[in-house]
């Protein structure tokens, strides 16, 4: 057995070989250490000669799924080698043979992989300077892929990696790039599995790609179709079945689509939080209301890969709008998606002859919800919605077929049966009667018997003889020729007949032979599916459509957002937008709204100054997010809002080292500006936040001006620019298109209050000191740093601001404003000489406090 496993082991090196062993899959060697730390199994041993003994360590066979998930989870892969042979039938060595490789990228168990997020397995191979990728969901059977030059990998094919972030990737002709492939996986995605894949000609893997896309759409991908067939075999070869279900080939277009590269998604936190990777306190999390897995899905690559085309935008937003505006229809359309399974994956399981009787059932209740989802449909006028609904089919010969052949509550798993519905086999509907029916088949037999021959006789039974007709040597009546003498007894003839024979054969392996014919009927049964696909996999990727439409309406409706305008005039303007996050985590205040106005001829760069905490960052990034929101199709929160959308989004905030590249925080800073600034467009919306900061004060400040000026001058992008370097702010006054704009701050003496609004006009200073207080330093350390502070401002260590030509109230007089009003407002002459004193008096507790007197 040990030298059979190891003929086995050699054609998997690289994988955990799961060895089918009676009723446990066993480990051995090298697999059974890596098992047993892993997964926390006992670890043993048996001996094989020579006092040596191997290690191993074994798993149940039908709970096995559970620990190759487990391991697969951790990077692994495992082969599964099967009996071939019934044991009890074979004398010395079952035969045995892998029957399948289960990897991170093709692994379709269920609850293997999130149900709200792809499973992506991807190929990288090279031609001369190009770099060819291509993604596939095995479990979905979308292919996506995309060419890059081999110059631009940091930019084009990592960025690739970092959004769709594939657990397993395959390489071929890659030669002096994949070092850099390699390092940028160790950094950023570890638990990637990497294995090179022994290619061919060229030729013949774009044949396989022809054979599941169809001619016309490889052509499209002629570039990356021979790295499309190479993963198409490695896939097929893996899996060890048919993966026609793999059937949608679509490009990575960035020129339909609103480009937001991986650090961007990160900073902005779209479906990522930039604490712990996870969907919580994101944008996800707020929009996504989906009734389904397979909207959940589409709902987060809506969100990575907004609409650019208006035309676009504005087919999402009417059928969001219909479905907002109608709420019995949003309603329906909740109760009925209630009712649909991720039947997207149970096709792929299907496909792949995984599929258990838990997924024909729920595939039955999924295509029993669709006519009423149609129906739904046909009530709507939005043009998407009507598109919607004729991509959707019913699917009524398959529903039939399941309601005919499964039962309501089927066994779990088949081997044990009770799956198949009584009358859908006559053949199994005669072996389960005579099962569960033996006695009463029995009497009816011997009644038959009696009436047939005039003899009187009895049905018995020995382990020995079998069943038998006994009939006593006192009938003489002549024997019909089909009795066969069986036995003799002293007093009586024991016989069988055909009929009775075939009963007891059929009753002595009925049990057996149910279950085998279960398992027959359930095969032929998904066979007969898999022939339909195909159009089910359209109509789930519909349904998934009008469940992401479905939700942005309900977003839009719990937290009273509005439907933004579209325009074509390259501008931005929202009016009390809000922060859609923030303000759904603000417990103890309101979200305070702010306005933004961005334009190519009076407001394409806003110069934002003012303290840390005020909220300088959260407004940037509210106006990239609405605007992301807002081509996607979603509604935003604002009051009112007009936006001209944008080719790609670039944000630059945040600080941190790259440690295991060996690079500092202002190498990080410094590499993303240039990566913006060489990509960024007239087009493109940017979000710079305190550029500079990581070197000196004067380095810092040099760079962040001559960033604005390059921005100014030859890319014209819409930008919002956050700085401390209040300096900054005179460069309004050398071009109309700049605009300084402040966080408001209330100051009481040494303390201050961000007010949260952003106003027009610069701040002269950054009120260091003030939040260095608010975050509890010690009060000696504060009253020593504003000593140093007033020192080098008197030696000139610190530029002074500039004046500005803008008309604005001084930042320190912000909080004798209502002193001024009130002064203003009040009638002296009425007043009594009582009142006057006690106005003055009120008048000057307040400057006093105001100057830190009181």
């Amino acid at each position: 057995m040990l030298k059979q496993y190891l003929e086995v082991k050699a054609q998997c090196p690289d994988k955990i070989l799961f060895f089918r062993l009676g009723d446990f899959y066993e480990m051995f060697n090298d697999d059974a250490l890596t098992a047993s730390r892993e997964l926390d199994l006992t670890l043993t041993g048996r001996g094989v000669g020579n006092k040596e003994r191997v290690p191993m360590c074994g798993v149940p066979f039908h709970s096995a799924d559970t620990y190759i998930e487990r391991l697969v989870h951790k990077g692994y892969k495992v082969a599964i080698c099967e009996q071939m042979e019934d044991p009890k039938t074979v004398k010395g060595i079952v035969k045995r043979k892998i029957i399948k490789v289960i990897t991170p990228g093709t692994i379709t168990l269920e609850n293997a992989v999130a149900s709200k997020k792809n499973n992506y397995i991807s190929c990288v191979c090279a031609r001369d300077t190009s770099i060819a990728v291509a993604l596939m969901d095995v479990t979905t059977g979308e292919c996506l892929w995309s060419l890059c030059n081999a110059g631009a990998m940091d930019d084009v094919l990592f960025d690739i990696f970092s959004v769709y972030e594939p657990s397993e990737l395959i390489y071929a002709h890659m030669d002096e790039y994949m070092d850099a492939v390699q390092a940028y996986l160790r950094s950023r995605l570890a638990q990637c599995a990497v294995t090179p894949f022994a290619a061919d000609d060229a030729a013949d893997y774009e044949a396989v790609a022809v054979r599941y896309f169809g001619a016309e759409a490889v052509e499209e991908a002629k570039g990356a179709a021979a790295c499309i067939g190479m993963l198409l075999t490695y896939v097929g070869e893996v899996m060890q079945s048919d993966i026609g279900h793999i059937n949608s080939l679509e490009r990575i277009d960035n020129e339909r689509r609103l480009v937001i590269d991986a650090a961007s998604l990160r900073h902005l936190e779209i479906t990522q939080n930039v604490r712990d990777g996870g969907r919580k306190g994101t944008l996800l999390s707020i929009l996504d209301k989906t009734k389904t897995a397979m909207g959940g899905r589409l709902l987060r690559k809506w969100l990575e890969a907004p609409l650019v085309r208006m035309a676009d935008i504005t087919l999402r937003q009417d059928a969001v709008e219909e479905i907002l505006s109608h709420e019995i229809m949003r309603q329906d359309l909740a109760d009925t998606m209630d009712r649909i399974y991720d039947f997207e994956r149970i096709l792929t399981r299907i496909e792949t002859g995984t599929a258990s009787p838990k997924d024909l059932v729920a595939l039955r209740e999924s295509l029993a919800a669709i006519p009423q989802l149609r129906y739904i449909l046909e009530q709507a006028d939005a043009d998407l919605l009507q598109r919607l609904r004729d991509r959707i089919q019913t699917h009524d010969d398959m529903y039939d077929l399941l309601c005919r052949s499964i039962k309501d509550e089927p066994g779990l798993v088949i081997r044990n049966g009770g799956v198949i519905r009584d009358g859908y086999s006559a053949e199994l509907d005669e072996i389960r009667s005579i099962a569960a029916n033996s006695k009463a088949y029995l009497k009816e037999l011997e009644e038959q018997e009696k009436e047939k021959t005039g003899i009187k006789m009895k049905i018995g039974y020995t382990k020995v003889f079998g069943y038998y007709f006994e009939i006593s040597h006192a009938n003489t009546k002549p024997i019909p020729d089909y009795y066969v003498r069986k036995q003799t007894l002293v007093n009586a003839e024991r016989y069988i007949t055909p009929a009775l024979k075939e009963f007891e054969v059929k009753v002595l392996t009925s049990q057996e032979r149910m279950l085998e014919l279960e398992y027959q009927l359930f095969g032929q049964l998904r066979r007969d599916i898999q022939g339909h696909i195909r159009e089910m996999q359209q109509t789930a990727r519909a349904i998934a459509r009008v469940d992401c439409l479905y939700s942005l309406a309900c977003a839009a409706h719990d937290n009273h957002y509005i439907r933004p305008g579209l325009n074509t005039k390259q501008a931005v303007q929202i009016k009390d937008g809000r922060h859609p996050i923030i303000e759904k985590f603000l417990k103890d205040e309101l979200f305070v709204p702010n306005d933004v106005t961005l334009n190519h001829s009076s407001h394409e760069i806003l110069v934002i100054t003012g303290p840390n905490m005020a909220g300088k960052s959260t407004y940037m990034r509210q106006v990239a997010v609405l605007v992301l929101m807002a081509q996607t199709g979603s509604f935003i929160p604002a009051r009112e809002a007009s936006i001209c959308p944008v080719d790609r989004i670039f944000t630059r905030i945040g600080a941190s080292d790259d440690i295991l590249s060996g690079q500092s925080t202002f190498m990080v800073e410094m590499k993303e500006v240039s990566y913006i600034l060489s990509h960024a467009t007239e087009r493109s919306l940017l979000v710079l936040d305190e550029i500079g900061r990581g070197t000196s004060t004067f380095d810092g400040m040099s760079i962040a001006r001559a960033v604005i000026e390059y921005c100014l001058k030859h890319i014209h992008a819409l930008t919002l620019f956050a700085t401390h370097y209040h300096e900054l702010t005179d460069m309004a006054d050398t071009s109309e298109k700049i605009k300084n704009y402040t966080v408001a701050v209330k100051e009481r003496g040494k303390n201050i209050k961000f007010l949260r609004r952003i106003i027009p006009g610069g701040a002269d200073r950054s009120y260091g000191l003030h939040v260095a207080r608010l975050a509890g330093l010690p009060e000696s350390l504060l009253k020593r740093a504003d000593v140093i502070l007033s020192e080098l401002e008197s030696q000139g260590a610190v530029a002074t601001p500039v004046t500005k030509k803008e008309s604005r109230p001084p930042a320190d007089s912000l909080f004798t404003d209502p002193v001024l009003e009130r002064l203003l407002s009040v009638d002296v002459s009425s007043m009594t000489p009582i009142e006057a004193i006690s106005f003055l008096y009120s008048l000057q507790k307040e400057a006093k406090e105001g100057s830190g007197m009181n």
